[in-house]
């Protein structure tokens, strides 16, 4: 195998490197502002899945589309119900399957995590144009459907925890 040699300089300014950068800085906003609840940004994406679901409430299988493996869904299912942001409840017609609700708790944590969003989205907003932020949601959307057929699909497990 050919070893690949590139300069610092060029190796950060790599679109993945920089779109990695601001990720974890994202995360670790959310994290910051979540703290005070006892929830990490990963747990907080669940509920507002959750709260954005009819009624609040979804199949535990459907969780999948965040790409995670079912050990790690369940492992964060479990944290967020022993907090009391959600419970879970067998189905009527099928005993394996588990539905989660969100909770009057975690819809406070919800709220939270939703309004973090918005201030986020208003702080790259305040750095940019108004034509520079429309392109870049437009960039992003397709960056984001392009990746999606070229490379990964949301059945796709992850390994990490972000």
């Amino acid at each position: 195998m050919e070893k690949i040699v590139i300069e610092h300089d060029e190796f950060i300014h790599k679109k993945p490197v920089m779109l990695d950068f601001i990720a974890h800085r994202l995360d670790v906003y959310n994290n910051q502002k979540l703290a005070p609840f006892g929830i990490t940004h990963s747990q907080a994406k669940i509920l507002v899945r959750l709260a954005h679901s009819k009624d609040g409430r979804l199949a535990q299988s459907e969780l999948k589309a965040f790409g995670r493996r079912g050990s790690t869904i369940t492992s964060i299912l479990t944290n967020l119900e022993k907090a009391g942001f959600i419970k879970r409840t067998a189905s009527k017609s099928d005993a394996r399957a588990k539905f989660i609700e969100i909770t009057d708790k975690g819809r406070e944590v919800q709220q939270t995590a939703f309004k973090n969003i918005l201030e986020l989205d208003m702080m790259i907003d305040s750095l940019l144009t108004d034509k520079e932020s429309a392109a870049l949601s437009q960039l992003l959307e397709k960056i984001a459907d392009g990746l999606k057929t070229k490379c990964c699909t949301d059945s796709q497990e992850r390994n990490d925890n972000t």
